[in-house]
């Protein structure tokens, strides 16, 4: 509708109106949306032209972004985000247009975010970054496992990256591990986040950086060689002020931690989440004695496997000082220590802990503001309704992982009811790995306390239970965009992914933009065999064995791999989904040329996308 000054309804909103409504658009449908409209609109829009993040955009809009709006504006871009998670193909994409253009058409860039990147894909891109001279962060999203023999070279990339004006690289905790060679050594890194493997890598990283400020460490390892810690050579780090270790499947020591203590001489704010049999590791008396004098602020949380009696622990408890105070959680041969208030951004609560937090709330134990990551392990018949007075706790969590073991244990004690539910609203994903809860159906409460959830991973047995519960899938096609159909893990499992199923989930996700699935426990097509036109055999892909003089012609077979990628890519036209990625066993045709298969055999024929078979994630994917 317009006005008699043909003027937009849109352009007669408020700036303070259009503002509020693009904080629920993605950043590329903000820029496809209200670019070149106008200068007031232009103008009013110019706090998005700095950061740039293309998470969840189709190859269409990105194609038009990189051709058309991104040159235009690259001289205002300060940070850029690429996504290889949802938008499965979009590095590729994105070298095309500005492999060695990078500092021309981005010359103010000072950080670059990389999401869902393989070796050569990290490698690749880290090269095109040079004479940048701005540039100084990088940062890595769930980045995929590194073979051991490659992570040195990864690390070399990326602190060598743009002329070794990098001076800042942070690896999430979903990523691979990495490595440093005993040779390295780089004067340019002051602030590193990073999975090591194994406890004796410190001695190779210490060494590397010896200029760094600010270190968050995941050991990610048990090592077999961590008896020898003591005669590892540590290099003191003279600079730094903030040190985060995450190592809690490692067994450590006083000695060993007084080794580490040593060669932090002006640290100010130390976080230790660490493992032990070591009781003088939760005595507060000799924890806090060895503590580097400049320590300003310390957090500390601590799994102690133990055989002490319970008056033991409670003396030891006690004794700690309320200048350090903490709590405790108990059971049998474990006890987990922390103190208050919990700052560490991921907390990993085992079943012993759900059934004490749910009915206790502490107001000082900091999940309420610090948690972003939760991990739940609940027994099968410890349900999921009775969990969730912990994880309400948890007001600012980003990211539910919730386990489910089936111990045959029975759960006796009464659990406190829930008064006040409050709402989570930044949890944007859960995840669910293991046996079925016996109250699935009270994962509702879940997703009526998540009002942005988006995001849901889980087999596809949970998925069907969920589905069929009238009330929980209204909620679930409100809600998700994203959904990760895991393999079972019941085996044998009463009910299997097949194409019966598809309409249904296509009906009841409508919204959907991402889908990835697991089609493992499907086979790959028949491939007939002729000589003359004539029909001779059909053989399994992986038992063909054919004369040269022979034809193979690749059929598709009721119920395989292929027929079901069809199926899938028919009963989702609708819903432009953005990327489909697809674990399975395929026919040649798809694994050496997936994009022309997709072209001859699905409804892509009549769109624009992209599409390899990667062998080595076994993975078809489709970016549309």
């Amino acid at each position: 509708m317009e006005t008699s000054c043909n003027q937009s309804t849109l352009e007669m909103l408020p700036d303070e109106m259009l503002l509020e409504i693009c904080k629920y658009l993605l950043c590329t449908d903000i820029l496809l949306s209200f670019t070149g409209l106008n200068n007031r609109i232009t103008q009013m829009i110019s706090e998005y032209h700095y950061h740039i993040s293309l998470h969840k955009t189709s190859i269409s809009k990105c194609d038009y972004l990189c051709v058309n709006i991104l040159p235009q504006i690259g001289f205002q871009i300060r940070s850029l985000l690429i996504d290889c998670c949802y938008s499965i193909l979009q590095d590729d994409l994105f070298i095309k247009y500005f492999d060695k253009k990078m500092s021309i058409i981005f010359p103010k860039l000072e950080r670059i975010s990389l999401v869902s990147y393989q070796y050569n894909q990290l490698i690749t891109f880290l090269n095109t970054l040079y004479d940048l001279n701005y540039l100084v962060e990088i940062r890595l999203y769930s980045l995929f496992p590194i073979n051991k023999i490659n992570q040195i070279t990864v690390v070399r990339s990326l602190i060598q990256a743009n002329n070794h004006r990098i001076t800042t690289i942070l690896i999430d905790d979903q990523s691979s591990s990495l490595h440093f060679h005993q040779d390295d050594y780089y004067l340019n890194i002051i602030r590193l986040r990073i999975k090591l493997r194994t406890i004796v890598n410190l001695s190779c990283l210490f060494h590397a950086i010896p200029n760094i400020q600010y270190l968050d460490i995941i050991l990610d390892e048990n090592d077999s060689l961590s008896e020898y810690f003591d005669q590892l050579i540590l290099s003191p780090l003279f600079y730094l002020i903030h040190f985060q270790l995450i190592s809690t499947k490692q067994s450590w020591t006083l000695e060993k931690l007084r080794l580490l203590f040593d060669q932090l001489p002006i640290v100010r704010y130390l976080s230790l989440f660490l493992s032990t049999d070591d009781r003088r590791l939760i005595e507060s008396d000799t924890i806090l004695s060895y503590l580097p004098s400049t320590v300003q602020q310390f957090d500390y949380a601590i799994y102690f496997y133990h055989n002490i009696s319970f008056d033991e622990i409670n003396e030891i408890i006690t004794s700690w000082p309320t200048s350090h105070p903490i709590t405790c959680f108990h059971k049998d041969t474990l006890l987990f220590i922390h103190t208050l208030p919990w700052r560490f951004t991921r907390i990993s609560f085992p079943t012993f802990i759900n059934k004490m937090m749910s009915c206790k709330t502490n107001n000082i134990t900091g999940y309420e503001s610090s948690v972003e990551q939760l991990d739940v392990t609940i027994d099968k018949s410890f349900t999921l309704i009775k969990s969730l007075g912990m994880i309400l706790q948890c007001r600012q969590v980003r990211d539910i992982t919730i386990y489910v073991r089936d111990t045959g244990d029975t759960v006796k004690e009464e659990q406190c009811p829930i008064s006040h539910i409050p709402k989570l609203s930044r949890l944007i994903q859960i995840a669910f790995h293991g046996s079925i809860s016996s109250d699935l159906n009270h994962f509702s409460f879940l997703l009526n306390v998540a009002p942005n959830i988006f995001r849901l991973d889980l087999p596809f047995d949970y998925l069907w239970q969920l589905i069929e519960n009238e009330q929980t899938r209204y909620l679930l096609s409100q809600r998700i965009t994203s959904l990760s159909i895991l393999e079972n893990v019941t085996k044998p499992s009463l009910v299997t992914l097949n194409e019966e199923h598809i309409p249904i989930i296509a009906s009841t996700f409508f919204r959907l933009c991402d889908l990835y699935v697991n089609l493992t426990h499907l086979s790959p097509s028949t491939t007939v065999v002729s000589n003359d036109n004539t029909i001779l055999h059909k053989f399994t892909i992986q038992s063909l064995s054919i004369p040269s003089n022979q034809q193979t012609h690749e059929v598709v077979s009721p119920y395989s791999s292929e027929s079901m990628i069809v199926c899938l890519l028919t009963e989702f036209k609708e819903h432009k989904l953005v990327g489909l990625c697809i674990t399975g066993q395929f026919f040649e045709k798809i694994n050496t040329n997936a994009k022309q298969w997709l072209q001859h055999n699905t409804v892509l024929c009549e769109q624009q996308f992209e599409a390899i078979f990667n062998k080595m994630l076994h993975r078809l994917l489709i970016w549309m």
